[in-house]
């Protein structure tokens, strides 16, 4: 039988919490894995704290305190959240695979910094309008304003606007799950109409007036009335709370755009499938979800594959 080619060689026991893991053995190209080979945990040796510190970092705790709790080393965190951020994004694709058509949704940008103030980010971010969820976002560089515009250009040289670039790959994410009438809503952007209707033609784009900021919510909630971008204001406010580097006056802040952007991507899946996990589907409180994916099988691939090749 083709199973004979796969045999059992022995087992091993993992170090951070001493399970038993079996190991097998193919005959024909000599090679052997276990059951764990090929997962997202692959070869990791503390692969225990990868969970905790994705919910940490998405709760507004910094990544040196996270460091100090889980006694690891902070760099332990830094490359981590290289990882959390790749497995978030896996998440975040499958996800919107599985997920039912938009028809409301609610598009804008948050502002940010890398390294320093004179080095702002764009953040173009789409909303679904009902239930809050994230559809896309992303981080776009762009050229200091205001009274930091002069000493930002002496300092760091022009900077590149890469802002449209990013607005189009957010929109383009929408447009995948647009439904046939799907309805856009922004603020007065000049640039906003005319992206809206290149990338997602069918949609229905209505502009409102943008508002003044009130001092609750980090200034993304604005002052009296009814909002008409809360869905997006709100998430953005969240945003801001539980992303430590987000938040306003804080003396943690990005290093470098890619790391804000896995941090981003992070806090996605945490928003997604846990904090508004219960008002969108109305189900009782379950279990904290893991960032892990395909943790178990990987090894049965193998095997399936080596099996494959006996059979032939």
């Amino acid at each position: 039988m083709a199973a004979r080619h796969v045999v059992s060689r022995g087992s091993y026991r993992r170090k951070f919490d001493g399970r038993k893991i079996r190991r097998f053995c193919c005959r024909i190209c000599k090679k052997s894995f276990s059951a764990m080979t090929g997962s997202p945990t692959w070869r990791q040796h503390k692969p225990a704290v990868n969970d905790p510190l994705a919910i940490g970092l998405c709760a507004g705790v910094s990544q040196r305190r996270l460091a100090r709790q889980l006694n690891i080393n902070q760099k332990t965190v830094a490359r981590k959240l290289i990882f959390l951020g790749q497995q978030a994004r896996r998440v975040h694709e499958v996800h919107l695979a599985r997920r039912g058509p938009v028809l409301e949704a609610q598009f804008d940008d948050m502002e940010s910094s890398v390294h320093s103030k004179m080095k702002p980010v764009s953040i173009p971010i789409a909303v679904e309008k009902n239930t809050r969820e994230i559809i896309a976002l992303g981080v776009a560089e762009m050229p200091a304003k205001g009274l930091l515009a002069a000493r930002s250009r002496k300092k760091y040289g022009p900077r590149k606007d890469a802002r449209p670039q990013e607005r189009a790959a957010v929109l383009a994410t929408l447009g995948r799950l647009a439904g046939a009438d799907i309805i856009i809503t922004s603020d007065k952007c000049p640039q906003y109409p005319a992206l809206v209707s290149k990338i997602i033609p069918s949609a229905r784009h209505i502009v409102v007036q943008g508002r003044r900021g009130c001092v609750v919510g980090q200034g993304e909630l604005k002052r009296g009335g009814n909002d008409p971008l809360f869905s997006l204001n709100h998430t953005a406010a969240m945003l801001r709370a539980n992303i430590n580097r987000l938040v306003r006056r804080t003396w943690c802040t990005s290093k470098r755009q890619d790391r804000l952007k896995d941090h981003l991507d992070l806090y996605v899946w945490y928003h997604n499938h846990y904090l508004i996990r219960n008002p969108a589907k109305k189900n009782p409180v379950g279990p904290m979800p893991s960032i892990m994916i395909g943790s178990r099988g990987a090894g049965a691939a193998r095997l399936a594959k080596c099996t494959l090749k006996g059979s032939s």
